[in-house]
């Protein structure tokens, strides 16, 4: 579903004398349905990888084909419709908008105008979706009156409101404590095999990492495959 060829990204110096780069020849393919951690010491490239795939940074070099569509080709629009409606994103930090309940922050990303979902469609959707990641009792009520790990299950339920084809998770249980860690992993996991949807995970634990079918790891700016 998502090739990647020959990767590279690079940041100018702080004095912008030379380049520091980040990583490069990065290549590997996620197929439709597959599940693939991405392991490595901060610093080394995992947030940015993602950034770059979901469209939230652009590579130095290299390219990224979804079908057989370079992505680099999109304008301004399609790239924030694929941001909205191909990719779903799960961050360490959940970034609920405390003003609204937990059943308006899931319908938040169907509001941006590329969807089809609206009014009593979307609602139901979205209250669907909190059924599925166990807090349909949790519709009222906003993010400060919920617990961090019920935050982040409803930041998964908000990325799947517009049925992406990939979920991009960047440290999802780098907030957490054990307990709530393993809840999310299951839920996410549990969102790939019964939903179809790929997913795309950095992180620093091996534990997680050995729930995905396939891992990577980042060593000196190169992508090497563990299994």
């Amino acid at each position: 579903m998502i090739e990647i060829s020959n990767l590279s990204k690079s940041f100018p110096s702080p004095g912008g004398e030379e380049k520091v780069n980040v990583f490069s020849g990065v290549n590997f393919v996620l197929e439709q349905g597959e599940s693939v951690a991405i392991l490595g010491p901060s610093g080394s490239g995992k947030s940015t990888l993602l950034n770059v795939i979901g469209l939230l940074d652009k590579p130095t070099s290299g390219k990224i084909l979804v079908g057989e569509k370079d992505l680099s080709s999109l304008s301004e629009r399609e790239v924030a419709e694929y941001r909205n409606q191909k990719v779903g994103f799960v961050f360490q930090s959940h970034h609920l908008l405390p003003s609204c309940t937990v059943l308006e922050n899931v319908m938040i990303p169907a509001l941006a105008g590329f969807g089809k979902l609206t009014k009593d469609t979307l609602r139901n959707r979205a209250a669907t979706l909190l059924e599925e990641v166990g807090l349909g009792h949790r519709m009222s009520h906003l993010p400060s009156q919920i617990s961090g790990g019920e935050r982040q299950r409803v930041a998964v339920a908000r990325a799947l409101i517009n049925e992406p084809s990939v979920l991009l998770a960047d440290e999802p249980t780098g907030a957490l404590d054990k307990k709530n860690s393993d809840k999310l992993m299951n839920l996410l996991k549990q969102m790939n095999e019964g939903k179809g949807v790929t997913l795309l995970m950095v992180t620093h634990s091996t534990e997680g990492a050995n729930l995905m079918k396939q891992a990577y790891h980042f060593h000196e700016g190169s992508l090497l495959q563990d299994r």
